[in-house]
Parts: C-alpha cells; sequence; structure tokens
C-alpha cells in the first residue's frame, strides 16, 4: 500500500472540490492519469438515465447512478494507467470507498491501477 502523501495535497483538494458538486447522495470523483502520470480528466458520479432528477425517483432498477470510474473508462479506455477515486461525507471528510466488482472488471480490461483515497490512517487502498 501507498501512503496518503504519495498523492499530492492539490489532488486530493481537486478530488474534494469535484466530489462536493456531485448530485448523487454518495458524493464520490474519479481522477485518471496516463502513463506519464497526467491527468486525463476527472468527474463525479451521476445518476444515470433512468433518474428522475425533479421526482427524486428511480425509473429503472436499484443501483442506477453512473459510477465516476466507469464514466473515465468509457471516456479515455486504455489511455488510462491509474485512476484515483475519493468519497467524501456531507462534513467534507473523506469516507471509504472500494470500486464495485464491475468496475474492478472494466479497469483489468483495460490494465488500469484504481486506487482508493481513504480516511484515517492515511493510506491508500489498491486494486
Amino acid at each position: 500500500m501507498k501512503r496518503k502523501a504519495d498523492v499530492s495535497i492539490a489532488i486530493e483538494n481537486l478530488l474534494k472540490e469535484k466530489a462536493a458538486h456531485s448530485p448523487c447522495t454518495y458524493k464520490i470523483s474519479a481522477i485518471a492519469f496516463d502513463s506519464k502520470g497526467d491527468i486525463l480528466g476527472h468527474v463525479t458520479n451521476s445518476h444515470s438515465k433512468n433518474w428522475n432528477v425533479l421526482e427524486k425517483e428511480k425509473i429503472g432498477r436499484a443501483g442506477t447512478a453512473e459510477h465516476s470510474e466507469r464514466r473515465l473508462i468509457a471516456r479515455y479506455g486504455s489511455l488510462i494507467k491509474t485512476i484515483v477515486i475519493c468519497r467524501v461525507g456531507r462534513s467534507g471528510n473523506l469516507r471509504p470507498i472500494d470500486p464495485c466488482p464491475v468496475c474492478q472488471r472494466a479497469a483489468a480490461k483495460y490494465g488500469i491501477k484504481i486506487v482508493s483515497l481513504m480516511p484515517g490512517n492515511g493510506h491508500q487502498h489498491e486494486e
């Protein structure tokens, strides 16, 4: 495991700020890096087309949010080397997060490493 210090404070702040703009209950953001360490893009999780935001009701089955990791993979695909994900609570503090099995499989398909920015002990969890 890598120490939290391996992710710069600027990147951590960018992830936290971006997550705060998520329309979902669980505020999650992700940032994608290429093989040179350059930022390709950063996104939040978002409601899918099966969600009526004005009525705040699910139109389809449960779990209709589009995961930030999947949004990055769909956008940048094989250009991505690493994705760092972050979940922020209402207080603005980091909350625990792990990628779901579907996102893990999609990342593995492209050889992408997913790193979770974790609270507390200053460690990240790598998948």
